[in-house]
């Protein structure tokens, strides 16, 4: 057992290191054109290809559609909470509790936990949490947000085809099919890598608050799983994927958006480090009960 999950976090946790790493030694790696390339191309083929060739059903991806949507808002709710009990100065910072690293760490740790199965799965919840990040975490970061970004994002877009192909049992061609296999691959090495490098980028000067926060979404994370697992009455796979998903560690992507926004970034990437680093005895933990 103890073999399994090292062979698990392992990988990932080594890639990761590489990027941190890659950054340390000043080399050449450009985090916001990767960002863009990974969530306007790569993740929207990711997603096509996991739900078209995954041997599910569309009910299933909305059992984990909706729990994504539950993990976000109860997360929160949660956040919420805390920061008022605790006084914290803004409820711009309940953004890394919300969302979970679906997309850098969760889709790698799905695929060599669950296989391809638990990939496609992993994929649907990423996506809901990706079209979050574009609505409510910027909402909540800038105050005021677009419906047309939201609509336009290819993510959703991705997202939206790829069930209508599997609601309808399209045929699709043969050389689309592999255009989006080959563009796929490029996600989990690429998100893990930019993770490395925003990591090492991180001025955790603000410990304090980060320290808070993110302790707070190492603990509330699973419990958020298991209660979403409960109302739904979730089993099998789809149990283990969303407590996996629940169990990440804040979104490198709250820490670019409240960058971008100048809200509380030091602060959210703070928490963003901490969770991270935490995360590596969390995750082998929730690990060694799901699998």
């Amino acid at each position: 057992m103890f073999l399994t999950i090292l062979n698990i976090i392992l990988p990932v946790i080594f890639v990761i290191f590489i990027g941190y790493l890659w950054n340390i030694y000043n080399k050449d790696f450009n985090i916001v054109a990767v960002t863009k390339l990974v969530s306007n191309i790569a993740l929207p083929c990711l997603i096509y290809d996991s739900i078209t060739r995954a041997n599910l059903t569309i009910n299933i991806f909305f059992e984990i559609f909706f729990s994504a949507f539950l993990v976000l808002s109860l997360g929160f709710l949660f956040g919420y909470f805390f920061i008022k009990i605790f006084k914290l100065p803004s409820i711009k910072l309940t953004t890394p509790i919300m969302h979970p690293n679906s997309g850098n760490m969760g889709l790698p740790l799905a695929l060599l936990t669950f296989g391809s199965e638990g990939l496609a799965l992993a994929a649907g919840f990423a996506s809901i949490v990706m079209v979050s990040h574009f609505t409510a975490n910027s909402a909540i970061s800038s105050g005021n947000y677009s419906f047309k970004k939201i609509l336009l994002s290819p993510v959703l877009l991705a997202l939206l085809a790829s069930l209508i192909i599997l609601f309808y049992k399209i045929e699709m061609p043969s050389f689309i099919n592999s255009f989006a296999k080959i563009l796929s691959g490029l996600v989990i090495p690429l998100v893990l890598l930019a993770l490395g490098m925003s990591l090492s980028k991180i001025n955790i000067k603000n410990l304090k608050i980060g320290l808070l926060l993110g302790l707070f979404k190492i603990i509330i994370g699973p419990i958020i799983g298991l209660l979403v697992v409960y109302l739904l009455n979730l089993d099998g796979i789809v149990a283990k994927v969303v407590i996996l998903q629940s169990t990440m560690p804040a979104a490198i992507l709250t820490y670019l958006i409240a960058s971008e926004n100048n809200s509380y970034d030091q602060e959210i990437g703070a928490a963003v480090f901490v969770s991270t680093v935490a995360s590596i005895i969390s995750i082998p933990v929730i690990l060694f009960f799901l699998i």
